[in-house]
């Protein structure tokens, strides 16, 4: 977190020094107008964050992170509605010990508990110490059934497993049936920690690890399977949507079909194909509504699939906002990412 809390001192830095030179009020009211004009897109209604994080005392001591503080920047960036959730990596949350056990709860009742006390602003996605299955299904039962969460988070990887993983099946036929949201969230596996010296795994090691859960997934047969699981995939889809056709050439059994004609992607364990699995995954855009990675999305995906996203407080909220003016998207798309989507997975933020 230290390297976001010097982002943040810099930029307000060099915001009083805009200022002083009067440039800072014209910046600050060309993305008010910006904002207005999104959200007149979306009839009025702030956006929904999907992608936005609780930092709680009890895990993060020297955290600045409350919900007063997301309160204050939804406000400021026109978000009305974000569902929280508890990231930690794989080997703190996932391990199967009594410790991730008992972290995965602490979460999931601190998250019910802010969303409760507000309920117009916060939902919350419940957390699981997926490596041990039956632990996880239990967790599943309270957080539905008691503490109403939004669906639930996982990490990219549980330090050496991906979600594809057999051990994980039971965990997601159950949240299957229940029709879960389940958000992807990326993590580095203990493969890949410091893979290149000098280049902080979250530089590009995050997205190539969501891609790989996302191939596990696919490669297992656990998206075929889990129709009925709406998978959302985080930073518009990482490498995903750019790689999809080398992934659907790769399919075991298919590669061989090289040299006669376009492969289809089918096999076994994925007797739709690829891109029929792949294009119904939801992608939200939290830090990569740059024009690169939106434009491989908007290649890809169609705009039912997009969601709202920002990793605040991880990533400043502007890092997000400030990019979405220059994509001038169509006020139907506009409005589907800023909330349309978001309001068919989750009638009740209608």
């Amino acid at each position: 977190m230290a390297q976001n809390d010097e982002g943040w001192i810099s930029r307000r830095g060099l915001l009083k020094i805009l200022a002083g030179a009067g440039a800072g009020t014209i910046w600050h009211t060309a993305r008010l107008k910006a904002r207005s004009h999104d959200q007149a897109k979306s009839g009025g209604r702030g956006r929904i964050d999907v992608h936005h994080h609780m930092l709680p005392a009890f895990h993060f001591p020297n955290s600045k992170w409350t919900p007063q503080t997301s309160l204050e920047v939804m406000s400021k960036y026109g978000t009305e509605i974000a569902i929280l959730s508890f990231v930690v990596p794989g080997t703190v949350i996932h391990d199967g010990s009594e410790k991730a056990r008992s972290l995965a709860r602490q979460a999931n009742e601190y998250g019910a508990k802010t969303a409760g006390e507000h309920p117009k602003s916060f939902g919350f996605f419940a957390a699981l110490p997926l490596g041990d299955p039956d632990a996880s299904l239990k967790e599943i039962e309270y957080a539905f059934d008691t503490l109403k969460c939004d669906g639930i988070v996982i990490m990219s990887n549980t330090g050496n497993k991906w979600p594809g993983d057999p051990l994980f099946a039971p965990v997601f036929d159950e949240l299957n049936r229940r029709k879960s949201a389940v958000f992807i969230h990326p993590a580095t596996a203990n493969c890949c920690l410091n893979l290149v010296p000098g280049v902080a795994d979250s530089v590009v090691e995050y997205d190539f690890d969501t891609t790989r859960a996302v191939t596990s997934l696919l490669f297992s047969g656990t998206l075929a399977r889990c129709q009925d699981v709406r998978w959302i995939v985080n930073h518009s889809g990482a490498a995903v949507p750019t790689l999809a056709g080398r992934i659907k050439d790769r399919v075991p059994g298919v590669s061989s079909n090289r040299g006669m004609g376009p492969a289809d992607g089918k096999s076994d364990k994925i007797p739709n194909g690829v891109y029929f699995e792949l294009k119904r995954l939801y992608y939200e855009c939290a830090h990569a509504t740059y024009p690169m990675p939106m434009a491989a999305l908007r290649a890809f995906a169609p705009p039912t699939q997009y969601l709202f996203g920002t990793d605040y407080p991880v990533e400043p909220y502007e890092t997000t906002v400030d990019q979405i003016p220059g994509l001038k998207l169509p006020a139907d798309v506009q409005n589907a990412l800023d909330r349309g989507n978001a309001e068919r997975l989750w009638p009740r933020f209608k």
